[in-house]
């Protein structure tokens, strides 16, 4: 794969430009991109250290599997209900404070975990956590889509996503690791202290403007800073307004930007995708550690292991990769980033179900990581897919769209509809086999996105472009008044 140019430029900062399409002036910067990587890495870690330890608590407490499917869904149901608000939040304020603030937050809300002494303390400490997530992802995602344009997009989104199942993979591992070694609680403290190291860097991160990155191809960031700014919309969060006159200012303007949101049809048809996806994900992902430990023959910190390490390697591969083949066939084919999507989840469906009915446990494994690396293919296409179609200003509440529908249809659901249908079929193989095929019905339809996308993203571009050209002539007009 060709490799991003690097040049140094006038702040002697790295920058990438693209290696084809339209000659850049811009060289794109390198660290926004790793921060908002290292961002989703820690937050990955914290959420996948409970799936390390849950079968240490499911024998400690003697939890059945509805109960431990409802732990992780109790983390999600809590982020899904703050996530809209904190879309807004994000196309309101300075991105890198928010996502600042909330990762030191984050820090040390997860040592509420580290002290549950029973099944309803933990799903109370589980529940705080929620809220965490569901503000800085709304946040990094509109920054990322600020800062890097759409032919490069699903790329920079493989950095970001791989460390969905990188991190889950460190946090199972880490936690089973610890769990065994020490006791559950320690891996909860542990992963604490990198939260707040990355929020420091949080704060000293550019704040770029909104719909920087579609701005065009061949003006210098000279040109660009000195473009005039369309209206202030971090006005309402700046404390001119009294607190009732501002949550009746919020609440109308997210009313109409959800709706906005959900009248695009690209985005109608990707929320139904992103939430078949992550519903196999999820349903998999909690469930596989116990699925070894009890039909692979291996102890629960052998399971552990095994599973971080299909899902960190098998998603760091597959991650890439599907950024690569989103990004090279997104002009292609007609609607190639949805092509590529589709046809990577459902051979991840079709994977996993095979390796359910296959005996030798190498064959078993090796059919579940090339399962995780297609499922991980199908993520950043999905996720640059929606930043295509969404307008700049409000891509915070876009990004939080897509986290509402991938949680509450994901995170939220699998975990506890598997473990239900494990509890009533009394078998947990049995339950994998009820949910997915519905799933790939469900990425069927995202398929038909594929004859929409193109022209939902050129409404969007021409939109910012006829934007630019009026603050253009505004601006150009109050100059001449001005002179004498």
């Amino acid at each position: 794969m060709t490799q991003p140019a690097r040049s140094k430029t006038r702040d002697g900062t790295g920058r990438l430009s693209l290696a084809a399409g339209p000659a850049f002036q811009r060289r794109f910067p390198i660290w926004p991109l790793a921060l908002m990587a290292l961002v989703g890495l820690v937050d990955q870690i914290d959420v996948g250290v409970l799936r390390g330890v849950l079968p240490f608590l499911q024998d400690e407490w003697g939890l059945s599997d509805t109960q431990v499917g409802l732990l992780p869904a109790a983390f999600v149901l809590v982020n899904a209900i703050a996530t809209i608000p904190a879309g807004w939040v994000a196309d309101h304020a300075s991105r890198n404070r928010v996502i600042g603030w909330t990762l030191l937050s984050w820090s040390g809300l997860i040592l509420l975990s580290a002290a549950a002494w029973n099944f309803g303390s933990m799903l109370v400490a589980r529940s705080v956590m929620g809220i965490g997530q569901a503000v800085d992802d709304p946040a990094s995602t509109s920054l990322l889509g600020d800062v890097y344009p759409g032919p490069m997009r699903a790329k920079v989104f493989a950095w970001t996503q791989v460390s969905f199942f990188l991190g889950s993979g460190i946090g199972l591992a880490f936690g089973g690791w610890v769990a065994a070694t020490w006791s559950w609680p320690w891996a909860f403290v542990l992963v604490a202290p990198p939260s707040a190291l990355v929020a420091i860097a949080c704060f000293r991160l550019r704040e770029p403007r909104r719909g920087e990155a579609e701005l065009p191809a061949d003006l210098t960031w000279e040109q660009v800073d000195a473009l005039p700014r369309g209206p202030d919309k971090e006005r309402s969060l700046s404390g001119e307004v009294g607190f009732r006159e501002f949550l009746s200012i919020a609440a109308t303007q997210l009313w109409a930007e959800v709706r906005m949101i959900f009248g695009i049809r690209t985005m109608r048809y990707v929320l139904i995708g992103v939430s078949a996806l992550l519903f196999t994900v999820s349903g998999i992902a909690v469930w596989l550690p116990i699925y070894h430990e009890r039909y692979s023959g291996l102890t629960a910190e052998q399971a552990t292991a095994l599973v971080g390490g299909v899902f960190g390697v098998g998603g760091l591969f597959g991650t890439f990769l599907g950024g690569w083949l989103s990004d090279r066939y997104a002009d292609r084919l007609q609607g190639g980033r949805i092509v590529v999507v589709v046809y990577s989840a459902v051979l991840c469906a079709v994977l996993f179900m095979v390796s359910f009915a296959v005996q030798p446990v190498a064959i078993r494994v090796a059919l579940q990581f090339f399962g995780v690396l297609a499922a991980a293919g199908a993520a950043p296409g999905l996720r640059a897919a929606m930043l295509d179609v969404t307008p700049p200003e409000s891509r915070g509440v876009g990004a939080s769209a897509f986290a509402l529908c991938s949680a509450v249809l994901g995170p939220a659901a699998a975990p506890l509809v598997v473990g239900r249908l494990s509890d009533l079929t009394g078998s947990l193989v049995t339950a994998f086999y009820i949910v997915l095929p519905p799933v790939i019905v469900g990425l069927l339809l995202l398929l038909r996105a594929r004859h929409t996308i193109n022209d939902d993203a050129a409404k969007i571009l021409n939109s910012i472009v006829e934007e630019q050209q009026l603050l253009a002539r505004r601006h150009d007009e109050a100059s001449v008044e001005e002179e004498p």
